[in-house]
């Protein structure tokens, strides 16, 4: 017989054999001994089940690979991800410490100003500005609790930036310079002034926007462009003398005072314990 032909034998055997030994399992159940033709059929019954039993272990082996390729894969998967966001976290903690040490930076060079601004005062936190302008008033999280009162100056890492205009107990508002109510009186002097010069004296008002108009007392006088101003501190001012303000730009009659310390760019001030000649 051709190969071919016993292909087509072997699954009705194979059924043959399975229901002979079905049906000797069954026969069996009555409870008493077995023939000795029914335990050679059952002898045979098994042996012919031996090789389907193998054959199916075989059939199944391959599918039971690729479930566990499967579960490995999700397990790489799963690995990766935890892996992801833990690069993720590591990178968020840096960026914390990061910004961190440049607050502190910031904080440390605000409480170590040179000239009067290195008095006793109170470092303070910016939490708000009035309608987000240039000229708006600040709010800090200071207040008289920690010995801050009205008419007090402030001062940033730049220069001045105002006075306190008013005050509860654990918050105060800053009126800046740049408010159209804030005038100080300023000296103008070259950045590198010859010895024994006192400055230009003038008065800069706020705008209500980004700049502080100049108005000089002498309008003849002669002052560059790029010179700095500093407060004037002449008796009953409202500030110490020599505080920087900001630099002077444009020519006569038309001059403005760019500040050092814009108060929509602050998130950290001092308030200096300072008050004015009576």
């Amino acid at each position: 017989m051709s190969r071919r032909g016993l292909s087509a034998v072997r699954p009705p055997l194979v059924s043959v054999l399975v229901a002979s030994a079905l049906t000797l399992i069954l026969l069996g159940r009555s409870g008493g001994p077995p023939a000795a033709g029914e335990g050679a059929l059952r002898s045979l019954a098994r042996a012919a089940l031996v090789p389907v039993e193998s054959a199916g272990a075989e059939a199944f082996r391959p599918l039971e690979g690729a479930v566990g390729a499967i579960g490995g894969a999700g397990d790489l998967a799963r690995s990766e991800s935890n892996a992801a966001r833990e690069g993720e976290r590591a990178r968020s903690e840096a960026a914390r410490a990061d910004a961190l040490a440049a607050e502190s930076a910031r904080l440390a060079a605000l409480l170590h100003l040179d000239g009067p601004a290195a008095d006793d005062g109170v470092a303070a936190r910016v939490v708000s500005v009035g309608a987000g302008l240039a000229g708006g008033t600040l709010v800090l999280d200071r207040g008289g609790a920690d010995g801050i009162r009205a008419g007090m100056p402030v001062v940033a890492a730049g220069g001045l930036v105002g006075r306190v205009a008013d005050v509860g107990p654990r918050q105060s508002t800053v009126l800046p310079l740049t408010d159209a109510a804030s005038a100080v009186g300023v000296r103008c002097s070259p950045a590198q002034p010859p010895p024994g010069a006192g400055g230009t004296a003038g008065v800069a008002q706020g705008l209500g926007g980004s700049t502080l108009r100049l108005d000089l007392l002498d309008p003849n006088a002669v002052v560059e462009s790029d010179a700095l101003a500093v407060t004037s501190g002449l008796r009953h001012s409202r500030f110490p003398a020599g505080l920087p303000v900001g630099r002077v730009v444009g020519s006569r009659g038309h001059f403005v005072v760019h500040p050092f310390a814009p108060p929509d760019r602050l998130e950290l001030v001092k308030v200096l314990r300072w008050d004015p000649e009576p």
